[in-house]
């Protein structure tokens, strides 16, 4: 039984500083987790205001169904509904989960007399990462990825297709449904990155060694084609002022480049029915199959408590349209976006379309589109072009990933610079699971296994620390991040940690977050890491970052000092000569 003393306590850590934030069953006192009798925690938690995590897109599913429907009708037309094509075509779905300018699929469409998509449920996918054997896709991912198939196949059904689902890999599965179906070419969108590119490779090899039945013995036999198509950003490849093997080694330079010289291609309409699906040929390879459960990919149910708290992200089409229409056009908040992005807490202080752009559900071309429908509507302002801004970068790794090849997964990175870096588990795990002793670092670390979702801001923050202030291999983070990122994808997210441990293309290597800026600038309440650490909650906002013995201890000194250490008087001069590059 707990004293009077120990309750008076627990109920003051209960308390609460912030309505939304969802009640907590243990309490941490000075480390020590203190057991809550039931009837006390009854009270606790009846008085206690209590709030799930916030659905992304804010839309009820009847909304959701509605501004799909609209965005539909929107982009597409009659004038597509003249085929010419013959025979069966197959629209290989990778990361390109949308119907809404797919091109891949628009010219399966346009070659054929049926269309059969087919999406592979590749096994090396759900493995293990290269260097270090963290999961490659974590359980939130895996959800998501559910989810966007499932409602994939419910779009192309009410387009007259059907999505046949084969699990195994796609060197093996598609020859096999081509000689099935009789299909002679396989459409797919491009990839950049090697594992994704020798896949193609794999499939190609394999598409040569099936030969289509001919009409007379006076033709040549033919062999089913791969037709790869470009479809991933902003700027087609073709369209560029320069070889992507000869792009800037800076992204202003990228950017001032492109939008003077170039122009963005429009999204592609789809006709009033992409059908028919092919007659024949199901049957041999086993019918449509199934969308794939969680537990069939080896990925346990995620508990109830983990879903309490943050944002949860619906996969899927529909929900990337619904979200697009919730920021730009039901709440407004385009016109802000540029004020409000280095945000952290709450759906809405960015556009946060990145998960359903990696999953390739929402087109950054339909992005900018509508954009410039805001900007005709509505208005024009820092913000509107922001948007557009952050897409070129996106744009500007993906076509980096060309050029470096894979040197942006090496040590050294695309510079090639070598340094001493740890490896150190025990600091790597700290890290990892949010328990460094600096609330800052700790509250995105525990987003981020929450909701598989992090601000831009906050991804800035974590690198920094984890390569500057405690000294470890920048491959770790990025490997963490391949496992548990929901927008995860190879360029941006190596990109971005290349560019942030300084081995990157850019010319600034010592690039440093201080944490007591950052805190005071971004969440100066401290009503983030209140938020993501409960703990916190009953301490003065002023202390919640640097918060003393009332938090766990701190696992290493910070590079430039901190409030709560004494400052190392060796590198007093050092870090005054350096403070020009705090941000």
């Amino acid at each position: 039984m707990l004293s009077k003393k120990k309750k008076k306590r627990a109920m003051m850590l209960f308390s609460y500083s912030h309505s939304s934030i969802p009640p907590f069953k243990t309490l941490a006192l000075n480390r020590k987790l203190i057991p809550i009798p039931r009837r006390l925690l009854t009270v606790m938690l009846s008085s206690a205001p209590k709030q799930p995590f916030v659905k992304v897109p804010d839309l009820t599913a009847d909304e959701t169904a509605l501004v799909s429907k609209q965005a539909f009708q929107r982009y597409t037309s009659s004038d597509l509904n003249r085929r010419n094509g013959t025979g069966v075509a197959i629209v290989w779905f990778r990361n390109d989960l949308r119907l809404l300018d797919n091109e891949a699929l628009l010219r399966a469409w346009a070659s054929s007399a049926a269309v059969l998509p087919v999406y592979c449920v590749d096994p090396r996918n759900f493995g293990t990462t290269h260097y270090f054997g963290f999961p490659k896709t974590g359980a939130i991912r895996v959800q998501f990825l559910i989810e966007c198939l499932t409602d994939l196949k419910n779009n192309l059904m009410k387009q007259g297709l059907n999505l046949l689902i084969q699990h195994g890999k796609p060197e093996e599965i598609l020859p096999t449904v081509v000689k099935a179906t009789g299909a002679h070419t396989v459409y797919a969108h491009k990839e950049t990155c090697s594992e994704e590119v020798f896949v193609e490779r794999l499939v190609h090899k394999g598409l040569q060694q099936v030969v289509l039945p001919i009409g007379s013995s006076n033709q040549k036999p033919l062999n089913p084609k791969l037709q790869l198509i470009w479809g991933s950003t902003l700027y087609h490849i073709d369209d560029l002022p320069f070889d992507a093997n000869n792009l800037p080694d800076v992204y202003t330079q990228f950017r001032k480049s492109v939008e003077s010289k170039c122009s963005i291609r429009v999204c592609c309409k789809l006709p009033l029915s992409l059908g028919p699906c092919p007659s024949n040929g199901l049957d041999e390879i086993g019918g449509w199959g199934t969308i794939p459960s969680l537990e069939q990919l080896g990925v346990h149910e995620r508990t109830a408590s983990q879903c309490d708290n943050g944002m949860h992200f619906v996969g899927g089409e529909s929900a990337a349209l619904g979200r697009l229409h919730d920021y730009f056009w039901k709440k407004d908040l385009l016109k802000v976006y540029k004020e409000t992005r280095n945000g952290m807490l709450g759906p809405d202080y960015s556009t946060k379309f990145s998960p359903w752009l990696a999953s390739g559900s929402l087109s950054p071309r339909y992005i900018y589109e509508e954009v410039k429908r805001y900007e005709k509507e509505r208005l024009a302002n820092d913000s509107t072009y922001w948007v557009l801004f952050e897409l070129i970068w996106r744009d500007y790794f993906r076509f980096l990933s060309i050029k470096c090849g894979n040197s942006i997964f090496h040590i050294g990175g695309p510079r090639k610079i070598m340094s001493k870096w740890s490896q150190d588990q025990s600091l790597f795990e700290s890290w990892r699971d949010g328990r460094t002793g600096y609330p800052l670092i700790d509250a995105n670390m525990k987003e981020l296994s929450t909701t598989g979702f992090m601000s831009n801001r906050g991804r800035q923050i974590v690198c920094s620390f984890l390569v500057r202030d405690m000294g470890i291999d920048w491959r770790m983070g990025a490997e963490w991040f391949e496992t548990c990122l929901l927008d995860y994808d190879p360029c941006s997210n190596y990109g971005n940690w290349t560019y942030g441990a300084g081995v990157g293309n850019d010319p600034r290597e010592d690039r440093y977050f201080s944490i007591p800026k950052q805190a005071k600038t971004y969440d100066p309440d401290g009503e983030y890491v209140a938020y993501w650490l409960p703990e916190l909650r009953s301490i003065p906002k002023e202390r919640r970052h640097f918060p003393g013995n009332l938090y766990i201890k701190q696992i290493v000194p910070l590079k430039f000092g901190s409030p709560s250490l004494k400052p190392n008087p060796v590198n007093a001069e050092k870090n005054r000569q350096r403070s020009q590059r705090r941000r």
